[in-house]
């Protein structure tokens, strides 16, 4: 399955569980404030996106991009190496 990393921006120091919800569905993994890694099936980056988009507002940023190598991290959140260590 690709990985991707999704980073997002919430305008206006909104703070969405729905959003968080639908990221950990998605077999998420919190790096950093901001920055989730996720596996999901086929899909691809513009396809995710416009899913992720269903739990955010409008004037809200979201990025998505494929990992084609495993990422480096510093100092990302517990879990992060465990997690990236099963996928690649």
């Amino acid at each position: 399955m690709p990985v991707f990393a999704v980073t997002y921006d919430l305008n206006n120091s909104k703070d969405y569980p729905k959003l968080r919800a639908e990221l950990e569905r998605l077999d998420g993994h919190k790096a950093a404030l901001s920055f989730y890694f996720i596996d999901v099936g086929n899909a691809n980056e513009a396809q995710v996106r416009d899913h992720l988009s269903g739990f955010v507002d409008k004037d809200d940023r979201i990025i998505v991009c494929q990992c084609h190598t495993r990422p480096a991290t510093l100092r990302a959140f517990k879990g992060t190496k465990e997690w990236l260590d099963a996928r690649f």
